[in-house]
């Protein structure tokens, strides 16, 4: 699959901080992922690469397509996913049992993953079917699920200049999030979902993870 994100930094680490429109090339045709004045997520699929251009185009003319970060309400059926698996304004939890034992085991605690976890931690989705752009897929927000893959987030941290810090795990590998709120999947290769809140509706409503450069090692780490 090839991809096509808009940012309004001159930076590719920049996708996802902002709800601006990407495009997607896949077998079957085009598909663009957006959101309208609202906030919510709107999309198109088709087969004419010129209407697929011409639509992220008009979301890009809309009057509020490049918004300033700060509070955001979800969209209605990532709000409906989250709700039903537990999460509510104001939700909780206490992080200290989860800080000491994978601190125990060798990863670095940092206060956007303390932020997350106190927000989502031991959330279950257990959803999958169609998404925007990818299968929606299964997650659960367990860190403890990491348990023994410290060296395998320090390495991917390493490659990727940040420290990564478990969050749970996703069908396709386990959920890491950095020190800014950069949501990852990793795995063999590290894929980004974007920063927190974003990074959330991209989990929950399936759009793909963009992928990582390649490492500058000679491999993926073992």
């Amino acid at each position: 699959m090839q991809q096509l994100s808009v940012s309004t930094e001159n930076r590719w680490e920049e996708w996802g901080h902002a709800p601006l429109p990407a495009m997607f090339a896949r077998p079957d045709g085009y598909a663009v992922v957006g959101h309208d004045r609202r906030g919510e997520i709107v999309r198109l699929t088709t087969p004419d690469p010129a209407k697929a251009a011409a639509f992220a185009a008009g979301l890009l003319r809309t009057d509020d397509a490049v918004r300033s970060e700060g509070p955001r309400a979800w969209s209605s059926e990532a709000e409906r996913v989250l709700r039903e698996a537990g999460w509510h304004p104001g939700r909780a939890v206490d992080t200290t049992g989860w800080k000491q034992q994978l601190e125990q085991d060798g990863f670095r605690f940092h206060v956007a993953a303390e932020d997350f976890l106190r927000e989502f931690g031991e959330l279950v989705v257990g959803h999958g079917g169609a998404g925007i752009t990818r299968a929606r897929e299964p997650f659960d927000l367990d860190p403890l699920l990491a348990l023994g893959e410290a060296d395998r987030f320090d390495e991917w941290g390493e490659e990727i200049g940040h420290h990564l810090f478990p969050v749970g795990e996703l069908a396709g590998g386990f959920l890491g999030l950095d020190e800014d709120g950069e949501l990852y999947v990793v795995d063999d290769w590290p894929g980004r979902f974007g920063r927190m809140p974003e990074a959330m509706e991209n989990l929950v409503l399936g759009v793909m993870p963009v992928h990582m450069p390649e490492p500058k090692s000679t491999g993926a780490p073992e």
